[in-house]
């Protein structure tokens, strides 16, 4: 694992390791399969979220889609103003377990 980064080989490689799984048998490829489909199946969840849609995971957070408005902007070589169309974004809030880990 590069320092301070964590790719999605290093996430498999983490869980293949877990006591938990390895009870299972599960293989390095079936860990990564199923990791895969789970990032897959979120993203397309995510995708099709309405405005006040949101995807809860408890103890981790929750993930959504905001609207942003349009609005005004200025280039910052030229200073000139150009206008930025509405879009939406998605976000992630973390819950409360993941904050009270990480400090």
């Amino acid at each position: 694992m590069a320092r301070g980064k964590l790719t999605k080989a290093d996430l498999v490689e983490k869980v293949y390791q877990d006591p938990n799984v390895d009870e299972l048998k599960l293989t390095r490829k079936e860990v990564m399969t199923v990791v895969s489909v789970f990032v897959d199946k979120l993203r397309e969840s995510i995708e099709s979220l309405g405005e006040d849609g949101r995807i809860e995971l408890r103890g981790f957070g929750t993930f959504g889609v905001k609207k942003r408005k349009a609005r005004v902007a200025r280039n910052p070589k030229t200073g000139e103003e150009v206008q930025v169309p509405s879009r939406k974004t998605p976000f992630f809030k973390p819950g409360k377990e993941l904050k009270s880990s990480v400090k």
